[in-house]
């Protein structure tokens, strides 16, 4: 169970001339809840065949509160009350097997998974502040009063076979096919609540309603509540992958590992919705396509080694990403909205990488150089919509990603550990000419130029079974960029995130064991700035702070 409260938080909406047109400040706080069980059996027989099932359950259910005060894009004072639940669950069953015959070997599974995200009965009140300072019900548009039920179901088969043949210890070769089906289903009802019937009140206490919001209410006709279910408020999505691939492992000299393969996929996506008018409308995205790859590796001796890769492969979009359905959690918040019009997007990939090896212990030290070109990557867009926040995904027409990246460990004394991952990447958009987006060129959104993770680890042993490990965690991420700014609006930018971790166990014996951790030593905001293009500069749009997390675990394994 985690308990996270969020203090003196806020975010600001801006048109393309710089003007604010809303600002909420807000407070929340959030409970989680989460489970899981895993049971699985097995059977081995002969010398190497094994076969085995697999069934695991988990559910995480999220409650929240949010107390909100700012304006709207009229300039409305308003305070805001909204609490939410969230529950998401997930079953998956499996059953796989292997067999070795002779020079074959044989690997086969099948599994099931079902998904469910539902949202029971999200509550929303808004306070209107009148021109005597005293607060009453907004009454605008009779929705600002509301409660929201949705549920999403998805179900998931994969089914993979794949074979070996081993001409030597050294060099193979491997085919195999795969299918994977996956279908959702989402729905959701709205009920609005028309109290322009209602007294105008002098509310002073938001958080207890029922003084008011009530049944009495609604009998004698101050409260009127009209349910809400269109077709548009619901959608269907699907895709089906059929997977073919052969490769082979070859070494032409001892030093030198070849691997060579190709992937060939025939996919067929779908997503089906409603307009604003009702009419069932449906898109399409089938492909079949074939993807290469080249993996070469050439070992000097046992400590250095010399890797090569380079690849294509396929980012397609989600559903979440596809279905146009627009979802809003909260009045003035963000809203997010599927691009129907999505299509995949392709990257070409090298890697060069250089590895280290101290024989005998830990050490290591690798540098890689990497290029990716990005056809028609999508990305995440951001404009405005009555006054709200709007987001929705974009294929921008190419761009490329190129970096540098360096890994190193090292054991400084006994027990005593240090680790590096740093990387630094340069990444270009090109964007299609007679768009909307309002920088014609620049960084690819999501990606930080550059990012480094350090750790320092302590691990002393006492005795046979008894084991202390004390670890700091340290994390650089770099600006990037959250929302790509369109019709003249500019960039949205999560400004540069240090964070600080600190974990400790203590493995008492074969059966105890304690856990303690440290999260956001720091206790670092997460800033989010916005371009301005029209006056040459940034504003700062939202502003949070999630706090130290401190948490304590008991252990006994059986």
């Amino acid at each position: 169970t985690d308990n996270e409260s969020l203090d003196n938080a806020y975010v600001r909406t801006f048109e393309a001339s710089g003007t604010e047109m809303s600002r909420f400040d807000y407070d929340s706080f959030t409970q989680t809840l989460k489970m899981a069980g895993l049971a699985s059996v097995g059977y081995s027989f002969r010398k190497a065949d094994r076969v085995g099932f697999s069934a695991f359950y988990a559910r995480n259910a999220v409650d929240s509160y949010m107390a909100r005060q700012g304006h709207d894009e009229e300039g409305i004072r308003l305070r805001g009350s909204n609490q939410n639940s969230h529950v998401y669950e997930l079953q998956n069953y499996q059953l796989a097997g292997h067999h070795v015959l002779g020079k074959w070997d044989t690997d086969w599974s099948g599994s099931y998974s079902k998904t469910s995200s539902e949202e029971p009965d999200r509550r929303q009140v808004m306070f209107r502040q009148m021109s005597d300072g005293t607060w009453d019900l907004f009454k605008l548009n009779a929705q600002e009063t509301m409660r929201y039920f949705g549920k999403l179901d998805e179900d998931e088969w994969v089914g993979d076979v794949q074979a070996q043949y081993r001409f030597s210890d050294e060099n193979k070769l491997r085919f195999g096919a795969a299918l994977r089906d996956k279908t959702r289903d989402f729905t959701c009802t709205s009920f609005y609540y028309n109290l322009k019937e209602m007294e105008s009140l002098n509310v002073t206490d938001i958080y207890h309603t029922d003084g008011y919001l009530n049944f009495e209410n609604v009998q004698n006709g101050s409260i009127t509540i009209n349910r809400s279910h269109q077709k548009r408020n619901e959608y269907s999505a699907g895709s089906r992958i059929w997977a073919g691939f052969i490769e082979a492992d070859y070494y032409p000299v001892k030093a030198l590992l070849v691997n060579l393969g190709v992937r060939m996929e025939s996919t067929r996506q779908w997503v089906k919705y409603y307009n604003d008018g009702g009419m069932e409308m449906r898109r399409d995205l089938n492909t079949d396509e074939f993807f290469p790859a080249l993996n070469l590796k050439y070992t000097f001796d046992k400590k250095n080694s010399l890797r090569l890769a380079a690849s294509r492969t396929v980012t397609r979009p989600s559903f979440v990403e596809m279905a146009p359905f627009l979802y809003q959690e909260s009045y003035g918040g963000t809203q997010v909205r599927g691009n129907e019009n999505l299509d995949n997007g392709y990257n070409y990939n090298i890697d060069l990488r250089y590895e280290f090896f101290r024989p005998s212990s830990t050490d290591m030290v690798a540098v890689t150089a990497y290029y990716k070109y990005l056809d028609s990557p999508i990305e995440r867009t951001q404009t405005t919509s009555g006054g709200a926040m709007m987001h929705s995904f974009q294929n921008a027409s190419d761009g490329l990603a190129a970096g540098v990246e360096v890994e190193a460990r090292k054991e400084i004394v006994k027990d005593l550990k240090a680790g590096i991952n740093a990387s630094y990447m340069y990444t270009n958009v090109n964007l299609p000419e007679g768009g909307v987006y309002t920088n014609a060129e620049r960084p690819l959104q999501g990606a930080s130029p550059y990012l480094m993770n350090a750790d320092l680890t302590y691990s002393p042993k006492f005795g046979k079974e008894s084991q202390l490990t004390v670890a700091l965690l340290y994390n650089l991420q770099g600006e990037r960029i959250q929302a790509v700014g369109i019709q003249g609006i500019g960039d949205v930018k999560q400004l540069t995130l240090h964070t600080l971790d600190f974990n400790a166990n203590m493995k008492f014996n074969a059966h105890w064991s304690v856990k303690f951790s440290a999260k956001n030593l720091l206790n670092t905001d997460v800033v989010f700035r916005q371009e301005i293009p029209s006056k040459n500069t940034e504003v700062e749009v939202e502003r949070f702070n999630e706090g130290v997390g401190l948490s304590f675990g008991v252990t006994y394994t059986l």
